[in-house]
């Protein structure tokens, strides 16, 4: 059963109980009445009906919010998909856990008090409603999604079959200048494709028009409008189109290719318009990553060409090599802006370095074909080549660090700039509508859609700044959505720019955590380098103490008296780096020093005893920071709990894990999935001491590690694990 149909049923319900036990006033039937009894087990029936209705929703949200985490562990969804799907499945679990549950509850409370059923049907009503409202709004938002996807895909394999066309057109260009009979046979048939291209924009237009009046979000709605308004901008694209199908039945090469560059740009604007801000860094990368292999290839093909002829077959193929080295510039130029608009950060990055380097040395190339220089030529293209690769393969090195695994602190990071995109569109958008004069009422909708993430953002923040941050992000989201529902786009415009600066702090004061964080890292790594190396020199030092004569042990107590001083340096040190090894490193100071004073004095006995009292005492604060490490990171959920703003549900992570799941048999003893054994039969078990604690993101990467990076065997274990749990992720595997 759906959930809105499940709703639908308490509705209809509630349409045929509320009219007559609302209508019940101060002289109501007694409970005996046959009428109320009826109506009580109507009631009763619903209630039942609303506790399966919960438990099947808790079923099914539990399984479809593990298979997004899944999915995105193993790097099958983007990040930013992934954190939308998470955000449904919050939705609807809260739906589930909560309102569903109060709606049965009031019903029930309404049956055992059935003289006085009103507010507590009336209460069942408000929780029914926000139910149907809360689905009818996501479900608003994947059909809007959806309808962009599906319009986009439409006209991307529009723009593409024109830009082939264009090419071709410019091709048949070339022979109506050389071979004039030659190129009619070609003619007819770019004609005809040119025409079917022209019905296939004005279809497309059709479509367009009929998604907009059918689309009920305002901001998909109006993306929809601008794109629309992109195709008719002074000609219609389709107009064009059929211009420039007249102009290659006239042998008009030069005038079709014109029309079809005027049409290409408004096909662009209008995917542009349709795209808005979904495009993020790692999609615009890779479509770049495409575009230069493209032109590299393009580049080599044109210089190698060259290189074949003779000094006169290359003055003479002049102009034509020319014209080619000029549209591989044209084509660099279009993707530097593309990947310019695209991108997030305003500063230029590497690529663009390479990029602007291959530029000019095209335009070498260029100045040097105009000279008929065929050297100086192929030099320049081949450095424009090697430019091209360069930016190439700072794409890949940037592309393979972005579909790495994410860290908690990085997907906060993700969600802020998504969130921040999403604002100053949406103010934007505002502001355009206050110009225009033009409604701003249904933009509240998604004004407060932007509050709700916000929100749920502050609730899963691991630090406080942060926190505070996306608290002021969201109560501007509030006022701005408030302003809207008002019709006040000014006021709201201000509110939604305060919204944006709040974010921006967020940024900004996740990366100084960052920042802290690495730092700390850093001291915490030093610290256990000192632990050891303090360990080390008192265990040496105790073990000249017990091979010396009395006589020398005055020469030993330099030694441990710098000992002393390093240590308590460390101490000093490990107050703010790790505090937890501080007070076994002072006392480990203190017995160096007694330990000092007694080898000063020749006293071997007592001196032994202070030192092996330092030496459990180091060995103390190493037990003490190695437990330290062990224990989840601030912000980290405890095993078997979820993740902090999540509601309880179960997670993949929550599954047994793999020493848990499927056994192999090792000689005579059980060896669990997961536990690597050496070549002699040996278990080398991996206990849960240091494993359970870690929090379930950091074991849900470390899965990843394994999954690349350990032996093959290894590997299959681990695949054998996820496909057991798949077949069956509430009960455990069964033993192979």
């Amino acid at each position: 059963m759906s959930i809105p149909r499940c709703c639908g049923i308490v509705l209809s319900c509630l349409a045929t109980c509320l009219p007559s036990a609302l209508g019940e006033t101060a002289d109501p039937k007694p409970p005996e009445d046959p009428a109320f009894l009826t109506l009580s087990d109507s009631i009763m029936q619903e209630a039942e009906r609303q506790h399966m209705v919960n438990r099947r929703m808790d079923t099914t949200i539990d399984a479809f919010r593990a298979i997004v985490l899944d999915l995105r562990s193993n790097e099958l969804l983007k990040e930013g998909k992934a954190d939308e799907l998470l955000r449904i499945a919050e939705i609807l679990k809260k739906l589930s856990t909560q309102h569903v549950p109060d709606a049965a509850k009031h019903l029930e409370n309404a049956r055992q008090q059935l003289a006085t059923m009103r507010p507590f049907l009336q209460a069942a009503g408000v929780e029914i409603d926000i139910v149907t409202k809360e689905l009818e709004r996501v479900l608003l938002q994947a059909a809007s999604s959806q309808a962009i996807q599906d319009l986009r895909r439409e006209l991307q394999e529009l723009i593409a079959r024109e830009e082939q066309l264009q090419s071709e057109t410019k091709e048949w260009g070339k022979k109506v200048l050389q071979d004039p009979d030659k190129a009619d046979d070609h003619k007819k048939d770019l004609a005809e494709k040119q025409e079917r291209l022209a019905q296939r924009a004005e279809l497309f237009q059709k479509q367009l028009q009929e998604a907009v009046k059918e689309e009920s979000d305002p901001m998909s709605r109006k993306r929809m409008e601008r794109a629309e308004q992109e195709l008719k901008k002074d000609t219609p694209v389709e107009k064009r189109l059929e211009e420039a199908a007249r102009e290659i039945e006239e042998k008009k090469p030069v005038a079709a290719v014109e029309e079809q560059e005027k049409a290409l740009e408004a096909l662009r604007e209008a995917e542009k318009q349709l795209q808005g801000n979904e495009k993020d860094d790692l999609q615009a990368k890779k479509e770049l990553r495409e575009k230069l292999e493209e032109i590299r290839k393009d580049q080599k093909d044109l210089r190698e060409k060259g290189e074949q002829k003779t000094e006169e077959q290359f003055k003479q193929d002049q102009k034509d090599t020319q014209v080619a080295q000029r549209n591989l510039e044209t084509r660099l130029e279009q993707a530097q802006k593309d990947y310019a608009e695209a991108k997030r950060d305003e500063r230029q990055d590497a690529v663009q370095e390479k990029m602007q380097e291959a530029d000019s040395r095209m335009e070498q190339a260029e100045k040097a074909i105009e000279q008929a220089q065929k050297e100086t030529t192929a030099d320049q293209q081949h450095k424009a080549e090697e430019a091209l690769a360069q930016a190439i393969n700072e794409l890949d090195r940037q592309i393979a660090q972005a579909e790495a695994p994410q860290t908690p602190d990085q997907r906060a990071e993700s969600q802020i700039q998504e969130m921040l995109k999403d604002q100053q569109a949406l103010r934007e958008e505002t502001q355009q509508r206050q110009r225009e004069n033009e409604n701003a009422q249904e933009l509240a909708r998604p004004q407060q859609n932007l509050r709700e993430r916000a929100q749920q953002a502050a609730e899963n923040a691991q630090h406080p700044n942060v926190q505070n941050a996306l608290n002021q992000a969201q109560q501007a989201m509030n006022e701005a959505a408030q302003n809207l529902q008002q019709n006040q786009p000014q006021q709201a415009a201000e509110a939604q720019q305060r919204a944006e600066n709040a974010l921006q702090q967020a940024q900004s004061a996740l990366q100084q955590a960052r920042e802290r964080d690495q730092q700390m890292a850093q001291a915490r790594a030093e610290m256990q380098r000192q632990l050891n190396d303090l360990l080390r020199r008192q265990q040496e030092l105790s073990q000249n103490t017990a091979n010396a004569q009395p006589e020398g042990l005055p020469e030993q107590a330099p030694e441990q008296q710098n000992l002393q001083g390093d240590t308590q340096q460390a101490h000093e040190a490990a107050q703010e780096a790790a505090p937890e090894a501080a007070q076994p490193l002072q006392q480990a100071a203190a017995e160096m020093q007694h330990a000092a004073e007694a080898l000063a004095q020749s006293q071997q006995p007592e001196a032994q005893q202070h030192q092996a009292a330092a030496e459990a005492a180091l060995q103390q604060a190493q037990q003490a920071f190695e437990n330290a490490i062990a224990q989840p990171e601030q912000g980290q959920p405890e095993q078997g709990q979820p993740e902090p703003g999540q509601p309880e549900m179960a997670q993949p992570t929550q599954q047994p894990m793999p020493h848990e799941g499927p056994t192999q048999q090792t000689e005579d003893k059980e060896r669990a999935l997961g536990d690597k054994t050496d070549p002699k039969g040996k278990d080398v078990a991996r206990t849960d001491a240091k494993w359970n604690p870690l929090g379930d993101r950091k074991r849900d990467d470390l899965f990843q590690v394994y999954a690349r990076e350990l032996p093959v065997e290894y590997r299959e274990l681990l695949e054998s694990y996820y496909e057991a749990l798949s077949k069956d992720a509430t009960r455990p595997a069964s033993k192979r």
